[in-house]
């Protein structure tokens, strides 16, 4: 299943969708009854994405390890980028689930925009890192067509620390790789995006990205990867997948198609 490309420009000088909202406020609790009641069923989108996003304690650090002293942290970033990435998505054909690991935000598909952004404003970072536990969930109970993984580091609950997808003979040497193999019969790609300067994880996202038939990006400058993170969208992912923008355009450290 392949997204629907809307041709469009790129992503670039993206702005973020200003002050934060409040679900306690009734301008905002009406724009969600409103939409909520005009939205079409979420689960028949032709693009329905499901991201799965890390709030590990390291997810508090600040974002650029060049200056410690000034900066935003990586959770806030991530809010930034999922601020980007909503304000690019046309829901009439798209649709979005959110997934936290540890989990705090259980977010189903919906094409309420506002909802995605002001639950998203909560995020907070702790704990440790359970990506398996969280992709594992996602597949059983959210109908995506795409998966999108955002961390900083290395799951906690993945415990096969060495791949080899070439090992084709003894697959029970691998274990935690079954729940790929699902994604990739049910031809869900899993796009996986890496940030910060840590490389913990990467080589773990990279083949989880190759075995699903999605994209691997990492982003040294997390700023970057704010606004970039847009890219990803159903509009303008085919400008990565063709080779149309690359890593150095987008502002990430390297792009795997």
């Amino acid at each position: 299943m392949t997204d629907k490309i809307v041709p469009t420009s790129p992503p670039t000088g993206l702005s973020l969708t200003g002050g934060k909202l409040k679900s306690t406020s009734t301008p905002f609790q009406a724009r969600v009854n409103q939409a909520k009641a005009s939205q079409l069923d979420a689960t028949a989108m032709p693009n329905r994405l499901c991201l799965m996003l890390d709030r590990s304690s390291s997810m508090a650090s600040v974002a650029d390890y060049k200056d410690r002293s000034a900066s935003k942290t990586k959770i806030d970033l991530l809010r930034e980028a999922i601020d980007n990435f909503v304000n690019r998505c046309d829901f009439n054909n798209t649709s979005l689930a959110v997934e936290t690991f540890p989990p705090q935000l259980e977010l189903a598909l919906t094409s309420v925009g506002v909802m995605i952004t002001s639950s998203v404003s909560g995020l907070s970072a702790s704990g440790n890192t359970p990506m398996k536990a969280c992709v594992e969930r996602c597949l059983e109970k959210i109908p995506m067509t795409r998966g999108i993984i955002v961390s900083d580091g290395e799951a906690t609950d993945w415990y096969d620390a060495v791949y080899n997808f070439d090992d084709v003979e003894s697959p029970e040497r691998h274990p935690a790789d079954t729940i790929l193999s699902k994604y990739k019969q049910a031809e869900i790609p899993i796009d996986c995006v890496h940030i910060g300067d840590s490389s913990s994880g990467e080589e773990r996202l990279r083949r989880i990205a190759k075995e699903t038939g999605g994209i691997y990006l990492k982003f040294t400058d997390v700023k970057a990867f704010a606004s970039a993170f847009a890219y990803l969208t159903p509009g303008y992912r085919a400008m990565l997948t063709d080779g149309r923008m690359s890593a150095d355009q987008i502002g990430a450290k390297e792009v795997l198609r």
